[in-house]
């Protein structure tokens, strides 16, 4: 019984006294293999032996007559195993070879199926009947081999030390009949509850009656049940002490029966007021951290040193799609596993798992990426208990959306750099560029004016480069007026029928005298290839592409112009063997005020919009356009429109 504190110190004194016949003596002791640990100092009197000598370990064996002695182990190891209780009447060999008659009520302080419980032991002396109990100081005792007085006052001496064995147990130790009215309570009770030992035997309810009132129903049946079963039992209550506390109780009953009734109930009462309030405040603080646990937005899972799962909340079975199901005999290991599958790199996450296990004392943060898209924080440090390293504790957060979010945030503040980038290169682009023809147009009118006041002729020549001057400028505001139109939605498209074969001629043969260094080659089909749309703008974007294969091609060369049929599509190519575009930029290529970057400002002309605007302008006539370049072998820009007629060509179209 955890308990009951026994205490030996004090109670080996052998001060001689007189002992009365009905006077119990005790003795403590266990095992399937009957040892006594303890002995009352009043059996060791009648018995004549010392406490080291009732320790030993065959001295059970050695005190009882041989003849009874299969009788005793049998009784001790029933009430062992069953925790109950059984009387036994037995001859045991005293000092000088004397014979005692002893009876012994066993009763079981803690039983074990295995024999590891442990009982207590109340001994009489058995003195016959028929023969005086006080016979004349001359006469000896044959029972003890004492006088009759000596053996009165030993007797007498022995109650009174179990009253003071008794008292000194922390507990209430007691007895009451079968009623449950009171025979014996001992000191503690005054001390734990207030109430004076006479009340408890005078008042016949006075357990009942004290009991806290919402055990005073379900206690008395519960102990009446198990009494009336001659059934050992325990179980826990609350009394109501004198100054109104409330005292819990943990009550340890042995049934004292005879043939099967219940005669006599014996116990110990052991105040665990201290241990449930620290239970409670445990149990309350263990809903606090579990109610915590399940109220967090992160999944929490934690594994001892053994791998195996000591706690986890459900947000952590929501996060790893874990079924209930999964939960039965799992561990450590099988969830290492299933989460292998569930990663995106799993080789990763395993080696990181690993690293911590050979590593308890460090804490980690690291992302993990599912293979559903979803993207999870994970936080681990050391679970301490104390100074000791006694597991370690996971938490994943999702932050798939933050992920996205930022991500997102970052796009728009790229693009805005890139926006403030593009307009502040634009700026510089546009001044320049603005500026370019507006010097030499001042010089040209700045000229004429001179010779318009002198009465000069003026020069033909110098009215055509300030003609030039102009249409280059002119060229500059539409192109900015186009881009403004396309931005706002509002380009607008004639639609006709458009010979592209005749219409790429005479673009052509305007673009010939402007760039002497280059050969222009031209080559077309025989049919005629028909186009629904604008003839201006489609003018504008050949223009484009042509003087931008001039521009880009600053060392002359050829430059070839081809138009083709790809079934139902007319598919017109612009060949340079210019500085050519890098790989990188071709997907900016024809985006606003975009220009790559190995085509400086001053060597090359423009605003960086007349792809912007060929794109819009070929996208709106139904195809699309597209460039094949590289780096110093000059580039071919490709663009298809649908034709009016002609029959579907087996090739497919080539693209970039």
């Amino acid at each position: 019984m955890a308990d009951t504190q026994w205490s030996e110190a004090g109670l080996e004194a052998t001060d001689p006294a007189s002992v009365s016949p009905d006077s119990p003596m005790l003795w403590l002791g266990g095992g399937l293999l009957p040892r006594l640990r303890w002995v009352s100092p009043s059996l060791l009197q009648a018995l004549g032996h010392s406490l080291e000598e009732c320790k030993a370990r065959d001295f059970v064996q050695r005190l009882v007559h041989p003849e009874d002695l299969d009788r005793v182990l049998e009784a001790w190891r029933r009430v062992i195993r069953t925790g109950g209780s059984s009387s036994v009447e037995f001859r045991a060999e005293a000092t000088q070879g004397r014979l005692v008659h002893l009876s012994v009520e066993l009763s079981a302080v803690e039983s074990a199926a295995d024999g590891g419980g442990e009982l207590i032991g109340t001994v009489r002396v058995l003195v016959p009947a028929a023969r005086p109990v006080f016979q004349s100081p001359s006469t000896t005792c044959p029972l003890l081999g004492e006088t009759p007085e000596e053996v009165a006052q030993e007797l007498t001496r022995s109650e009174r030390e179990h009253v003071e064995l008794t008292d000194t147990v922390d507990g209430i130790v007691w007895s009451t009949d079968a009623r449950f009215r009171f025979t014996f309570v001992s000191k503690q009770a005054e001390r734990l509850l207030g109430y004076s030992t006479q009340k408890w035997m005078q008042e016949p309810d006075f357990w009942v009656k004290h009991l806290h009132p919402e055990d005073q129903d379900w206690a008395p049946a519960f102990c009446m049940k198990a009494a009336m079963e001659c059934r050992a039992h325990e179980f826990e209550y609350r009394m109501i002490a004198a100054d109104g506390r409330v005292v819990w109780l943990r009550d340890i009953v042995t049934v004292i029966s005879e043939d099967g009734v219940p005669r006599e109930l014996r116990g110990i009462m052991v105040d665990i007021t201290e241990h449930r309030r620290a239970r409670e405040y445990l149990e309350h603080m263990v809903s606090l951290l579990r109610a915590t646990l399940e109220s967090t937005a992160d999944g929490v899972v934690v594994v001892d040193q053994r791998r195996r799962v000591t706690a986890y909340n459900r947000r952590f079975l929501e996060l790893w799609r874990m079924s209930d199901e999964f939960r039965k005999d799992w561990d450590g290991e099988k969830m290492l596993r299933y989460a292998l599958t569930q990663v995106q790199h799993p080789e990763q996450f395993r080696e990181r798992v690993l690293a911590l296990r050979t590593a308890p004392e460090q804490e980690s943060h690291d992302t993990i990426e599912m293979r559903d898209g979803r993207i999870l924080e994970r936080y681990s440090r050391p679970q301490r208990l104390g100074d000791t390293i006694i597991g370690r504790v996971w938490s994943y957060r999702d932050v798939t959306t933050e992920r996205r979010a930022q991500a997102e945030r970052e796009r728009l503040l790229h693009e805005a750099e890139e926006a403030i980038r593009v307009r502040d290169d634009f700026l510089s682009i546009a001044s320049h560029e603005l500026k370019t023809p507006l010097t030499p147009l001042k010089l040209h009118l700045q000229v004429l004016r001179q010779r318009a006041v002198s009465g000069q002729p003026f020069p033909l020549q110098h009215v055509e480069k300030a003609l030039a001057q102009v249409a280059r400028l002119s060229g500059l505001i539409n192109d900015l007026l186009d881009t403004s139109r396309i931005q706002a939605g509002r380009l607008e498209l004639r639609h006709e029928p458009v010979p592209l074969q005749q219409l790429t001629r005479e673009v052509l043969a305007d673009l010939r005298p402007v760039s002497p260094h280059h050969t222009l080659e031209y080559e077309e089909p025989d049919e005629t290839l028909t186009i629904q749309g604008d003839r201006g703008r489609l003018a504008q974007v050949l223009v484009n592409l042509l003087e931008n294969a001039i521009k880009y091609s600053p060392m002359g060369g050829t430059i070839r112009l081809t138009v083709e049929r790809y079934g139902g599509q007319a598919l017109v190519s612009v060949t340079d063997r210019g500085i050519g575009i890098p790989s990188d930029q071709k997907a900016h290529l024809f985006e606003r005020f975009f220009r790559a970057r190995n085509a400086p400002i001053s060597g090359f002309g423009g605003l960086g919009l007349g792809l912007y605007i060929c794109r819009d302008i070929v996208e709106h006539h139904g195809g699309r356009i597209w460039v094949e370049s590289e780096v110093g072998s000059g580039s071919t820009f490709r663009f298809t429109l649908p034709a009016l007629e002609g029959a579907a060509d087996a090739h497919a179209l080539p693209g970039p």
